[in-house]
């Protein structure tokens, strides 16, 4: 399902279902990631489900941030994190991961390169604030990700998309997401 038209990479509050139709296949992505065989047939008949919550401001919270919860069915890979969008790099404990690094932060048009899109850029007007980077780090594994938020029209429909890249040992690979709008958290 599409998502509102009002809805942009700066607030993306709602639940969304990976597309598995239109997305490509994350088997490549996670062999190089080193999860093993049989949790990646897992997950790849899994249904999954991501839901976003923006923060409001704080004093203290002066930065943008939002709760996420992923759930996969089956299979008990759920995730609960915050997204704090500054590039300040913070560790978190991911069940299919471990540990890892992460950071996010908004991109304006003429900071996101062919690649990261996989040569096809930005759709739309706006300059600023147009992608979110989230750039993810294993140490223990030895892999680097990036993981590039965007809204396209697919299909005449306005969509949440997410380019993956992810590299380890001077191999890549690629996997492009594509999310159904669900309606407003639960």
């Amino acid at each position: 399902m599409a998502a509102p038209s009002e809805i942009d990479i700066t607030d993306v509050t709602g639940r969304w279902s990976l597309n598995r139709g239109l997305s490509d296949s994350l088997d490549p992505f996670f062999t190089l990631q080193g999860i093993p065989w049989i949790i990646r047939k897992v997950i790849n008949f899994a249904s999954l489900e991501l839901q976003y919550i923006k923060d409001s401001p704080s004093d203290t919270n002066t930065a943008p941030s939002f709760a996420f919860k992923q759930t996969v069915r089956p299979g008990g890979f759920d995730t609960n994190n915050r997204y704090v969008i500054d590039g300040e790099k913070r560790t978190e404990t991911v069940p299919i991961f471990g540990e890892v690094t992460m950071h996010a932060k908004y991109l304006d048009r003429d900071e996101v390169t062919l690649e990261q899109t996989f040569g096809r850029g930005i759709e739309g007007d706006a300059e600023k604030d147009v992608a979110l980077l989230e750039v993810t780090e294993s140490a223990g594994m030895g892999w680097r990700g990036e993981t590039l938020w965007v809204f396209e029209m697919i299909n005449g429909e306005h969509r949440l998309c997410k380019y993956n890249i992810i590299r380890k040992n001077g191999q890549t690979a690629t996997a492009k997401m594509v999310h159904d709008y669900l309606g407003p958290p639960n």
